[in-house]
Parts: C-alpha cells; sequence; structure tokens
C-alpha cells in the first residue's frame, strides 16, 4: 500500500509574525491611509508598502512621527463628520420626496364611479340578438 512519506506543515512563525509600519503615503487597494500606524506581514511591508519610500518600519515607539499621526486622526475624523453630514441630508431629501409623492397621489386621486355592467342602462335596442327581429 501506499504510505505517505511528507506531510504537509506551516510554520506558526509565518503565519502569525506582524511588522509595526508608518504609512508616508495612501494606499487605496489595501484601505490604508497616510500617517496610519499598522501592523502587516513582512512581505506586504517589503514588496508594496516600502516601495518608493511608502512607509516606514517602527521600531521603537520613538519611531513614529507624532505630527503625521495626529494629521491622519484629524483627517479622519473630519471625513467621518462630512460623511455623516452627507447622509443626514440624503435622508431629508428621500423624506422630502416621499412627502411629495404622498400628496401627489392624493392630487391625483379622484373619486371615479366603477363600471360594471350592473350599473349601465341595459334595452332591447342596444342588445342585438341574431336571429330576433324586433
Amino acid at each position: 500500500m501506499f504510505r505517505p512519506t511528507s506531510s504537509c506543515l506551516s510554520a506558526l512563525t509565518k503565519r502569525t509574525k506582524r511588522v509595526q509600519v508608518q504609512l508616508l503615503k495612501d494606499f487605496p487597494q489595501f484601505q490604508f491611509h497616510t500617517g496610519e500606524v499598522v501592523n502587516v506581514k513582512p512581505s506586504l511591508m517589503r514588496n508594496f508598502l516600502h516601495n518608493y519610500n511608502g512607509a516606514r518600519y517602527i521600531l521603537k515607539e520613538t519611531d513614529i512621527d507624532q505630527a503625521l499621526l495626529t494629521s491622519a486622526k484629524r483627517s479622519r475624523a473630519s471625513a467621518a463628520a462630512l460623511l455623516k453630514t452627507t447622509e443626514s441630508t440624503v435622508k431629508k431629501t428621500e423624506q422630502n420626496v416621499k412627502k411629495a409623492k404622498q400628496v401627489s397621489k392624493e392630487e391625483n386621486k379622484t373619486p371615479e364611479t366603477p363600471k360594471s355592467a350592473l350599473n349601465e342602462e341595459i334595452t332591447i335596442e342596444n342588445v342585438k340578438i341574431p336571429g330576433l327581429d324586433l
């Protein structure tokens, strides 16, 4: 019979090791913004972030550029406030549109009499029956 001679193992350090970096540029494809301090895989740092001075390694807490970090926090806060205001204005306009539609529906509704065969005046003169000559 066949006996497996090798097994597939993955090193735990490969899966859990992260490095702390501070971003110097925006990376929208990874949803990272300038000034943030993030923990990323070393391969991501080597292959994408560190290229063309896009990020730098943080070895100690003193390596963090505080001015860049505070500007990033401020920009995120202002973006959140802007998003909140736009959402509120969108909700208000949607409510106004709904109210306008309701008003227009009420105006368009006119009491119409239902048309049915029972309401019409049917006489023998109106009805044509083949073979019956009156």
